[in-house]
């Protein structure tokens, strides 16, 4: 079984090497003529693929088409004995990608690897929580002591890896992964590796269905801010965690569409704090959205978007708090609303709302999903809303607020009554490799009975993209 082992990764390897390394060295076409995942050509066309297997090139041939299946080495085995993928259950693979690129071990699928290199540097007037990526105010000094604060860190740099595999039946295949220099949640002020999205995908003109570690279908909008946070706590309600769902594409005519998304989620998400009393209660949360969007499709980073939306979404499910013996079932549930559009090609603005209990693990209530003392949940209130400008096509600028009001008759005495954000950046896209920007923020964190804060906080960002 070893050597049977040994052979078969051989023969993975040996394929996809002789399917790639040839033309690779043949072609040497500059890196930057890679396709980006916005680009308006597929990354997977199917024009470039053969009309069938039976027409795979001979073993070596540079002249071969792109896209075209690897040479097989299978030996005539079994099914269930060591093959190369291609040659038993055959299928389409991804068109392979100019050169330079990596080969795979399953040679049906292609990937780009890309992601950013980023400094922050940060001065807040009061002490924010977490120090680096600032989401609420600390208790303010009942003496008046200076809680001035300043941090520097790389950790906002980014990694992502963008799949695209095969054709399976009359869906795409595909994925993502994407992780930065977090530790184990963003409230840890140490470096480490912390995933936030890595899923993979089928996906039609009709339908998609997603697996993995992925954004909450639940209110789906990000302000356009400087640091991770998001405007979390401060309004913007959503975060990340394991995710099963399908959409379905509704295309009204050619300048409409409606999208309606369905979830099981995980109801607890360690992305932002791992400081939660609460446990699942073992069900899943249930998440739903339905969103209009209307205008032309445009590349907005790796996917399209129409310049008009709106969306209205919701959530279900449970939590268990437990005290000593005691444990307390709290109801999940919240409703959101959003809307984005694009008056101009320079002017624009997006908003979002929300109202729910027990949405601490969403970033609502400041995190606080129930009272401290007594486990019960706790309803909250907020929204954010942003108005951006485009200088120039390179130059453009952010503003806006996001405020999340906690009901006070539902907290404990240390707990959080109300945070909010007002903030406005400028944003340089000095190359499509570079960027500088900064930005502006006053907060104002209120607590029951703990001393209330606010303070100003300025930014600064430098941003390399590969």
């Amino acid at each position: 079984m070893r050597v049977s082992g040994v052979y078969c990764a051989f023969v993975l390897a040996m394929t996809a090497g002789l399917c790639f390394a040839p033309r690779a060295l043949a072609d040497g076409k500059d890196i930057q003529r890679l396709p980006t995942v916005a680009s308006e050509q597929p990354l997977a066309d199917t024009n470039l693929l053969p009309a069938s297997y039976d027409q795979a090139p001979p073993q070596g041939d540079e002249t071969a088409p792109i896209g075209s299946p690897p040479p097989c080495l299978c030996t005539p085995e079994p099914c269930n004995q060591c093959c190369c993928a291609p040659c038993k259950c055959p299928e389409k693979p991804a068109g392979c990608f100019p050169c330079p690129r990596i080969n795979l071990l399953n040679p049906s699928w292609q990937l780009l690897l890309g992601g950013y290199l980023e400094m922050d540097m940060l001065f807040n007037s009061a002490r924010p929580v977490a120090p680096g990526v600032p989401f609420f105010l600390a208790p303010g000094s009942p003496v008046g002591n200076n809680q001035a604060t300043f941090d520097a860190h790389a950790r906002q740099t980014t990694l992502l890896a963008a799949f695209v595999g095969p054709q399976i039946g009359n869906f795409q295949a595909g994925g993502l992964v994407v992780a930065n220099l977090f530790n184990d949640t963003v409230i840890a002020d140490r470096y480490g590796i912390l995933p936030y999205q890595a899923y993979g995908d089928l996906k039609n003109e009709s339908w998609r269905f997603a697996a993995g570690l992925q954004a909450d279908i639940f209110a789906p909008l990000l302000p356009t801010v400087l640091p991770f946070s998001y405007l979390i706590s401060s309004g913007n309600v959503g975060a990340f965690r394991g995710q099963l769902r399908v959409e379905r594409f509704l295309q009204l005519d050619d300048g409409s569409q409606v999208t309606i998304t369905a979830g099981l989620s995980d109801p607890r998400s360690t992305t932002y704090t791992n400081q939660i009393l609460s446990e699942d209660a073992g069900w899943p949360n249930i998440e739903l959205r339905t969103a209009w969007a209307v205008g032309p499709e445009e590349p907005v980073g790796p996917i399209k978007k129409r310049p008009f939306e709106i969306g209205a979404s919701a959530v279900v499910g449970q939590l268990r708090t437990v005290f000593g013996f005691n444990a307390v079932i709290a109801d999940v549930w919240g409703l959101s609303g959003d809307f984005r559009w694009r008056f101009t090609d320079r002017f624009g603005f997006s908003a979002e709302v929300f109202t729910g209990q027990g949405l601490g693990t969403y970033g609502a209530a400041v995190f606080q999903t129930v009272n401290s003392v007594t486990g019960q949940p706790i309803h909250a209130t907020g929204g954010w809303l942003e108005l951006y400008y485009y200088l120039t096509e390179c130059v453009h600028t952010h503003g806006g607020f996001g405020i999340d009001d906690p009901a006070d008759s539902e907290l404990s005495a240390s707990q959080i009554s109300l945070n909010r954000t007002i903030f406005a950046n400028l944003i340089w896209d000095v190359t499509k490799s570079l960027r500088v920007a900064g930005e502006l923020t006053f907060r104002d964190t209120n607590y029951l009975t703990l001393t209330d804060n606010d303070g100003v906080g300025f930014q600064t960002q430098f941003q390399w993209r590969f």
